[in-house]
C-alpha cells in the first residue's frame, strides 16, 4: 500500500457514496437543475448514510 492509497474502510464508504449518486442523483439530476428542485428527501438519505456532513463546515460540526 502506498501513502496514497485507500484504506478497506475509505474504499467501502467510496463505493457506498459512488452507488448511491448512481442510483438516487444522477438520474434526476438534470431535472432538478432545470425545474429548480432542492431534493429534500434526497438529501435526507444522504445524511442518513453519514454523508451530510459534508454539506456543513468544519467550523459547525460538518
Amino acid at each position: 500500500m502506498t501513502q496514497f492509497s485507500l484504506t478497506e474502510d475509505q474504499l467501502a464508504i467510496q463505493e457506498m457514496a459512488q452507488k448511491f449518486t448512481a442510483d438516487a442523483i444522477t438520474p434526476f439530476a438534470a431535472e432538478w437543475d432545470e425545474k429548480h428542485i432542492f431534493p429534500r428527501d434526497t438529501i435526507k438519505q444522504a445524511a442518513e448514510l453519514g454523508f451530510g456532513g459534508i454539506y456543513v463546515s468544519e467550523e459547525s460540526g460538518g
